[in-house]
C-alpha cells in the first residue's frame, strides 16, 4: 500500500493568558515565590494578538510568506512587522484566545469545561464566523454558567481557572476525585492539545480536498488497516485502550472481501493434504 500526501496544515493559537495563569513554570513559581520578579516581568514579554499575527515567522508558518522572503528579513524578527499580515493563510490560521476557548469546549467530551455565560454570549457569533468552524461544532457549545458557579468550582473542587484579558471567564474541572492523572491541570493540558489538534486536522482535511467525516471513523479505519497489515491483535487492542482483544475484533475491525480472499489464497497455496 502506497501513501500519498494530498494536503497539509499549519495552525497557531494565541493564548497569552494560558501562558501566564496555566503554564507549569508560572503556576509553580506562583506557589513557591508569588512575589517574584519573574512573574512581574512575564506580562511585559507576551505579544498581543495583533503583534503575533504580524510576526514574520508566524505569517510564513501559515503560508502567507515564502521562507525565502523570511530569509531576506533582517534578524532578529521580533521588532519587524509584516505589512498586510492576515489571520488566515494558505495552510491554516492564527486563532485568538477567546475563540479557542469556545473550540476547547466544543471538543470537551468529558464535560469538564465551564465558561461564563456573558463570555459565551459575547464571542460565540464571532467564533462562528471562522470559515473552518462548521455548524456541528457550534452546536456543541453550551450557553455557559454563572461566574459564581465557576468561582465555587475553583475554590471547592480545585478546578483550573481560565482567564481572558486577566479576567476569570471559565474553568476546567478535574475528571476524577482521586486519580491524579485526571486532575484539572492535566485535563486542561490535554484539552488544549486536543482542541489545537482538531483545528489542525480541520485544515488538513480541507487542504487535502476531502470531505470531513466523523473523526471516530478514523479509529475504525486505523484498526482495520492494522489488522489487514498483519498487526498483532493484542498489541493493537492495547494501543486502542481496550480492556480485551475481543472488543477490538467485535467493534473496530471490519473485514473486507479482498482480505477474506487473500487469506483463502494463502491457505490454498500451502498445498495442505488431508490424511
Amino acid at each position: 500500500m502506497n501513501s500519498v500526501i494530498k494536503g497539509a496544515s499549519y495552525v497557531l493559537v494565541h493564548t497569552p493568558d494560558m501562558v501566564l495563569y496555566n503554564g507549569t513554570t508560572q503556576t509553580t513559581e506562583r506557589v513557591v515565590n508569588p512575589d517574584s520578579e519573574y512573574l512581574k516581568a512575564v506580562p511585559e514579554h507576551l505579544r498581543s494578538y495583533e503583534e503575533a499575527v504580524s510576526y514574520w515567522p508566524n505569517q510564513t508558518y501559515i503560508g502567507n510568506a515564502h521562507p525565502d522572503e523570511l530569509a531576506a528579513v533582517e534578524f532578529p524578527y521580533y521588532d519587524k512587522k509584516k505589512e498586510g499580515a492576515k489571520r488566515y493563510g494558505k495552510y491554516g490560521e492564527i486563532m485568538p484566545e477567546e475563540e479557542f476557548m469556545l473550540l476547547v469546549q466544543a471538543c470537551d467530551m468529558f464535560e469538564v469545561v465551564r465558561l461564563d455565560k456573558a463570555f459565551v454570549a459575547k464571542y460565540k457569533d464571532v467564533f462562528a464566523q471562522d470559515p473552518i468552524i462548521s455548524d456541528d461544532i457550534i452546536e456543541k457549545i453550551h450557553e455557559g454558567v454563572e461566574l459564581s458557579e465557576i468561582e465555587a468550582l475553583i475554590n471547592e473542587d480545585h478546578a483550573e481557572p481560565l482567564y481572558f484579558e486577566h479576567q476569570l471567564v471559565g474553568c476546567v474541572k478535574p475528571a476524577h476525585d482521586i486519580d491524579v492523572n485526571l486532575s484539572s491541570h492535566i485535563m486542561h493540558e490535554n484539552l488544549m492539545s486536543k482542541a489545537s489538534s482538531v483545528l489542525a486536522l480541520l485544515y488538513a482535511v480541507k487542504n487535502a480536498g476531502i470531505e470531513k467525516a466523523n473523526f471516530h471513523m478514523l479509529r475504525h479505519t486505523f484498526a482495520t488497516m492494522c489488522i489487514e497489515g498483519g498487526f498483532e491483535i493484542k498489541c493493537l487492542s492495547e494501543i486502542l485502550g481496550h480492556s480485551g482483544s475481543q472488543i477490538t475484533l467485535d467493534r473496530y475491525v471490519h473485514s473486507s472481501f479482498d482480505l477474506k480472499k487473500s487469506w483463502i489464497d494463502k491457505f490454498s497455496n500451502q498445498n495442505i493434504s488431508c490424511h
